[in-house]
C-alpha cells in the first residue's frame, strides 16, 4: 500500500509540470512571446582545419596544412554551445543575442611528407604533435519587422570575436642531425562585424521552427576574408519554462592573415547537430 502510494505521488510530481504547460494562456510556442530565451547544448561537430603560417614574407606560399590529415588533429569534437536572446523595446521588436562556443583539438602523427610551419620544416618520418584552439563570442543586435504570436522575422548587425591559436611541435632534422624538440605557434584575435537575419515560426502550441544566418566578407585589420555562421532547427516545449531543441550548426571562416607574428591563411569549418535544453521566461 505504502509502495503504491509513493509511486502515485511520484507520478503526480512528474505529471504536474506538463499539466502546467497545457494550462498556459498562449496558442503558440512561448519563445515567440517571452522576453528571454537561453539555450545550452552539446554541439557534435565534424570539423576541418587548414592553416598556413609562412614565417616571413620571403617564405614561399602554398604551405597550407590540413591539420587533420597531415598532423593528426582530431576533427570530431563535442563542444559546448550556448546562446541567449533578450527581447526589449516597444512590442519587444528589438533583440540582443549572444552566442559562445569553444574548441581545443589536439593530435599527433608520424609525418608522411615534409611539413613547413612558421619557417620551420618538420621532416617526413618524424613524430609531431599539434593542436588548434578556437573560441568564438558572438553579439548581435536586431529588429523584428514581422512579429506576431506565430511569426518572427528580423534583420540586424553584430560582431564575432575570434580567438585562434595553433601549434606544431616535434623533432627537427637538419642534414640528418636532430636539433631536438621544437614547437612553433601561430595565433591571433580579431573582432569581425557582420550582418544577419532570422526567422522563427510556431506551427502549434508546443513547437517552433527556427533559423538564422550571419555573414561578412571584408578586409579588417590584419585579416581579409569571409565568415558564415548558420543555425536551423526545431524545438518543443516540455514544461512551462523549459524545452528541448535539435538544430544544425554551421560555422566557417576563410581568412588571409597578415600579422608580424603570423603570415598565412586559416580556413576552418565546424558543422553538425546541436542538442540543447532551452529556458524561457
Amino acid at each position: 500500500m505504502k509502495k503504491g502510494l509513493k509511486l502515485s505521488l511520484f507520478a503526480m510530481i512528474l505529471a504536474a509540470p506538463f499539466g502546467t504547460v497545457f494550462a498556459q494562456d498562449y496558442d503558440y510556442h512561448p519563445a515567440l512571446s517571452d522576453n528571454f530565451i537561453l539555450s545550452v547544448g552539446a554541439f557534435k561537430s565534424d570539423s576541418a582545419f587548414t592553416i598556413g603560417a609562412e614565417g616571413s614574407e620571403s617564405d614561399e606560399e602554398g604551405n597550407d596544412i590540413d591539420f587533420g590529415d597531415s598532423v593528426g588533429v582530431d576533427e570530431s569534437n563535442t563542444l559546448l554551445n550556448a546562446q541567449l536572446r533578450w527581447k526589449f523595446g516597444k512590442n519587444r521588436k528589438w533583440s540582443l543575442w549572444g552566442q559562445y562556443f569553444s574548441n581545443n583539438a589536439t593530435g599527433d602523427a608520424t609525418l608522411k611528407k615534409d611539413v613547413k610551419f612558421q619557417g620551420v620544416t618538420f621532416r617526413e618520418g618524424t613524430f609531431v604533435e599539434a593542436g588548434v584552439k578556437v573560441t568564438i563570442y558572438r553579439a548581435f543586435l536586431g529588429r523584428s519587422f514581422v512579429k506576431n504570436e506565430q511569426h518572427d522575422f528580423g534583420v540586424g548587425a553584430g560582431i564575432h570575436n575570434l580567438d585562434i591559436s595553433s601549434f606544431i611541435g616535434g623533432e627537427v632534422l637538419i642534414d640528418d642531425e636532430t636539433t631536438g624538440y621544437l614547437r612553433e605557434d601561430a595565433s591571433g584575435s580579431q573582432i569581425l562585424p557582420n550582418i544577419g537575419a532570422w526567422y522563427n515560426f510556431s506551427p502549434a502550441k508546443r513547437w517552433i521552427v527556427h533559423g538564422r544566418v550571419d555573414w561578412i566578407s571584408a578586409n579588417i585589420g590584419d585579416y581579409d576574408g569571409t565568415m558564415w555562421n548558420f543555425n536551423a532547427g526545431v524545438g518543443i516545449q516540455a514544461w512551462q519554462h523549459v524545452g528541448f531543441d535539435l538544430s544544425y550548426q554551421y560555422f566557417n571562416i576563410d581568412l588571409i592573415v597578415d600579422k608580424t607574428t603570423w603570415q598565412g591563411r586559416v580556413d576552418m569549418r565546424y558543422s553538425g547537430p546541436v542538442v540543447a535544453m532551452t529556458v524561457n521566461w
